[in-house]
């Protein structure tokens, strides 16, 4: 079903109020059009690597309780210090926002060019290799920001093997708070890192999946492309700690009429707004 919409607007925050509209519409293509202006959103980053090897994975998960499973495209780039692991349209989309960012005003090319760039996963995870913490940028209302040790995952070594892309792979199983996963490694490709948090196995982890097949990340494409590895630093940001976001993450799906809004008569009366809570279903259950 294709929507369109006409909007004329100098408002700076509206492009923000614009996405979290759209959210309720996630399977409407929408087109945005007419005398369409507005400045550009801020948007800084911060560059704190190179990659010199990239890695794409298909991933597939469950976001909701409904049991609805999603498909993106993750990238997984890796440099000397630093990894990054996001949704490959949220890269792309930052680029363009970048771009956009020395612009005086936006038009409606410019925003539908970002509408076609859906990014479904929300997590951005960064591994920082020389102090081994890990920088996680992430949604609910708003981005949020938190860091914390890497994980000391213990794996279980199983005797399996497959191919995966022509490399050979050897299985791997562990539990990870509150999941339990089954992991396929190359010896073949001595890199010690995998898609999300997931690492410490002797090789690339080229795929992983929970066992209620609520989150499955399978390898489809390398490349050796230098690109940057960043982190996004717009002072809006909010920085908290780990238990901190999941407890506003919990909030914001439990009462989503809180985070968006609040709807007031034409006398000025505020109208009781009452919505029904998110489906929820983090990849992270403690």
């Amino acid at each position: 079903m294709l929507k369109k919409i006409g909007i004329i607007t100098n408002t700076r925050n509206f492009l923000r109020l614009f996405f979290l509209v759209i959210g309720f519409f996630s399977n409407a293509q929408i087109t945005v059009t007419g005398n369409f202006s507005m400045k550009p959103d801020s948007y800084e980053e911060k560059i704190i690597d190179s990659s010199y090897q990239n890695i794409y994975y298909k991933l597939e998960f469950v976001k909701d309780s409904k049991k609805k499973k999603l498909e993106t495209i993750c990238l997984l780039q890796i440099g000397k210090n630093f990894s990054r692991f996001s949704d490959f349209n949220s890269l792309r989309k930052d680029s363009l926002m970048l771009s956009f960012s020395h612009l005086e005003k936006l038009g409606a090319k410019e925003l539908n060019q970002t509408l076609n760039l859906p990014d479904k996963w929300k997590n951005v995870l960064v591994k920082d290799f020389s102090v081994n913490k890990v920088i996680v940028q992430d949604r609910a209302n708003v981005t949020y920001q938190y860091e914390e040790n890497q994980p000391a995952i213990e794996w279980k070594l199983e005797n399996e093997t497959k191919d995966i892309l022509g490399y050979l792979c050897n299985k791997a199983t562990t539990k990870y708070r509150g999941r339990k996963y089954t992991a396929w490694y190359s010896k073949e490709i001595p890199i010690n890192n995998g898609p999300y948090v997931f690492q410490n196995l002797p090789g690339l982890i080229l795929e992983i999946e929970d066992s209620k097949s609520n989150f499955h990340f399978t390898v489809i494409a390398m490349d050796k492309k230098p690109n940057r590895i960043y982190l996004r630093n717009e002072k809006r940001i909010l920085t908290v700690t780990r238990e901190q976001f999941r407890k506003v993450l919990q909030n914001y799906n439990d009462n989503p009429g809180f985070f968006h809004g609040k709807a007031y008569n034409e006398d000025g009366s505020q109208i009781s707004v009452k919505s029904d809570p998110l489906p929820y279903n983090p990849i992270e259950l403690e």
